[in-house]
């Protein structure tokens, strides 16, 4: 790395906010830290139906219709996805992270849950997509009749992901914009507390600016961090979502050039790329599909992410899962002729869980999973 893009970097601010928790010698102080981090704990847990949130709205009718909805959804969803996933981790990627200590994941959105399943030895998680950040909900203000509207709106926001394990875009668009819910914060809390982890704090992230052109237009989005800290019960050190809302698509990246320059000190990175409509294969996304191949050291991808003609033709040790089937509508003009030959060569056993789009029911085999592993310079390309 030049000394001058180290000095841009050296500048990277993180700016703690009100929600932030840190150890401090004033006890005044670190008695106000502490009651916000269980005012966030308990916010999650209310709006995930699982115990230990202190809001008296846990005591009433609606609230335990909620529990008992989210917990017979968790149960389901444990027992025909989870449970093969995480089996299936252990056996082809282990639990810690396979390469570096930081994991990538474009066009992510709120799906924290994947990444926790798949990746749970990873420190740090850093994601991005379109979609807000949101806030923390107020519940301690809200009257009953606010909150049993606000978990009804978290019921219809995570309708899509437990059914087919994946958030659709323009859903997401509607229902993380409700009087209650808004933004992906919510989701990335009620994710957490469902997976059993304890929120330590939260922060937004400022990137220091790296002087640039003047950009045509203006961008789709604001450049917006927040840092979730986290610690799960069987993890030594606490880990941390950095979630950014940014449009990454060439255009929208010359409004905000720090952020690409952020990507690049992260490697060597795992990326993981899911249900990513198929944007890394078309033309209006260069710059951060050569900065992903530029970063990772280890990619666990479906078909929608990098093409797997550049991987091959890059060197890198491809490895096939589950089957490869013609992309859905509206997708169907990225179906990959190389992908489907090489699984037809290699004839992989189907995938015991359900990843990507190819969805009917969770009987259906035609998920695929591709895992890519760059090799040390003369070193032999293996194949499966």
């Amino acid at each position: 790395m030049s000394r001058n893009l180290k000095s841009r970097m050296a500048l990277l601010a993180i700016t703690l906010g009100a929600a932030s928790i840190v150890h401090s010698a004033n006890p005044s102080q670190a008695d106000a830290e502490a009651a916000s981090h269980a005012r966030i704990n308990s916010a999650a847990r209310l709006m995930a139906g699982v115990p230990g949130s202190s809001s008296p709205f846990t005591r009433t009718a609606a609230w335990k219709e909620h529990s008992n909805t989210m917990n017979a959804a968790w149960s389901r969803l444990n027992g025909r996805q989870v449970a093969a996933m995480t089996s299936w981790r252990d056996a082809q990627l282990g639990r810690a992270c396979p390469a570096g200590r930081t994991l990538l994941y474009p066009f992510s959105g709120p799906d924290f849950l994947n990444v926790h399943w798949l990746f749970p030895g990873c420190e740090t998680i850093v994601m991005f997509g379109l979609e807000h950040i949101g806030e923390v909900p107020n519940v301690d203000t809200m009257s009953d009749r606010a909150l049993s509207q606000l978990t009804a709106d978290v019921r219809g926001a995570m309708s899509n992901f437990i059914e087919r394990n994946y958030f659709i875009t323009d859903s997401m668009a509607r229902q993380l914009r409700t009087s209650y819910l808004r933004g992906v914060l919510p989701v990335f809390m009620l994710s957490m507390a469902l997976s059993g982890v304890d929120i330590v704090s939260i922060a937004p992230i400022e990137l220091a600016p790296v002087p640039h052109g003047d950009a045509p237009g203006q961008p789709m989005r604001q450049l917006k961090g927040v840092s979730i800290e986290y610690k799960s019960a069987d993890a030594a050190n606490v880990q941390r979502v950095n979630y950014f809302t940014v449009d990454a698509a060439d255009k929208g990246l010359a409004h905000y050039p720090e952020f690409l320059a952020y990507i690049r000190t992260l490697a060597p990175t795992t990326t993981f790329i899911k249900s990513a409509s198929y944007l890394l294969q078309g033309g209006e996304f260069r710059q951060i599909r050569s900065a992903l191949l530029d970063v990772s050291g280890f990619i666990v991808q479906d078909d929608s992410g990098l093409p797997f003609a550049l991987l091959e033709n890059r060197g890198w040790d491809v490895r096939l899962h589950g089957r490869y089937d013609r992309p859905i509508p509206p997708f169907g003009g990225s179906f990959q002729v190389g992908l489907m030959r090489a699984y037809k060569a290699r004839e992989p056993a189907p995938l015991p869980f359900t990843f990507g789009y190819q969805y009917h029911d969770f009987r259906d085999t035609r998920s695929n999973l591709i895992v890519a592993h760059r090799l040390a310079t003369g070193a032999s390309r293996q194949s499966q």
